[in-house]
């Protein structure tokens, strides 16, 4: 399925973002940050711990209120997407509701909407290779199995956005090579736009089409840089000489912040 919109799925301009401290003071967590996502686009954001990563995509989600600069998400407000139930969300905790089964845990976004889609869940526990744990709950699985859960729950309702907060950050090496080759299979399937934060370079160049690059705190935008690896993806393509030119160039603009800071 190919994204159609003819709006990009994320434009942001200038969005400033600051917290309020005890002493009154304010913590300023973005300053300036222009996004741009294309519809069916997968983009990656990269940077320091407590560059405002999380906040960005918080923001994009309408989780947080806009305080400076402008972000359309869908061609409209974030609200406005979110009401709409254009958004998935996929964080490093699943927060799968540990009373009910798998699938009822993937068919919760159309309960919300009050919606029956029972072809869909089946489609979709099939498509993340957990179709025979439908009937077990959450604390039987592993925390891979875990996170397949979350990733056909954010998708069950054909979000045409999905932000990933870290989503395979918990999971042990071999768990998270297996989800990013899984959730490459499925948005070579749906098409959808994808916003995806990660600390890991290799990750972020493997699965998107431009990686962003973060200064630390205030967070700021240091480089956009273009991943010039044909589709579809496979691990393969990690020792390929335009994979590993693509990750240097976004070690070096990690590594441009660092020298900064040191002067």
């Amino acid at each position: 399925m190919t994204s159609t919109s003819p709006h990009p799925a994320v434009a942001a301009r200038g969005v400033t973002h600051r917290y309020p401290g005890a002493d009154g003071r304010t913590l300023l967590a973005l300053d300036g940050v222009d996004l741009d996502v294309g519809a069916g686009e997968f983009v990656s954001i990269v940077g320091p711990s407590g560059c405002g990563k999380s906040t960005l995509l918080r923001l994009v989600a309408g989780l947080l209120a806009s305080q400076a600069g402008g972000i359309e998400v869908l061609g409209g407000a974030p609200a406005e997407a979110q009401r709409a139930h254009a958004l998935g969300l996929v964080a490093q905790d699943p927060g799968l509701l540990p009373w009910r089964d798998v699938a009822a845990n993937v068919r919760l976004p159309l309960d919300v909407m009050r919606a029956n889609d029972p072809k869909r869940v089946r489609a979709l526990l099939d498509q993340v290779g957990i179709a025979e744990f439908a009937g077990y709950r959450p604390g039987a699985l592993s925390g891979g199995m875990r996170q397949r859960v979350a990733l056909a729950r954010a998708l069950v309702h054909r979000p045409r956005l999905l932000l990933m907060d870290e989503p395979f950050g918990a999971l042990d090496e071999l768990s998270r090579e297996a989800m990013r080759i899984e959730l490459l299979r499925i948005w070579e399937q749906e098409r959808i736009a994808v916003l995806f934060v990660t600390h890991s370079v290799a990750e972020a160049v493997l699965l998107s089409d431009r990686v962003v690059v973060m200064s630390g705190r205030p967070g700021r935008v240091r480089a956009v840089i273009d991943v010039p690896l044909p589709r579809p993806r496979a691990e393969a393509q990690e020792s390929s000489p335009a994979f590993i030119a693509t990750a240097a160039a976004v070690r070096a603009a990690l590594r441009a912040e660092d020298a900064e800071g040191a002067a």
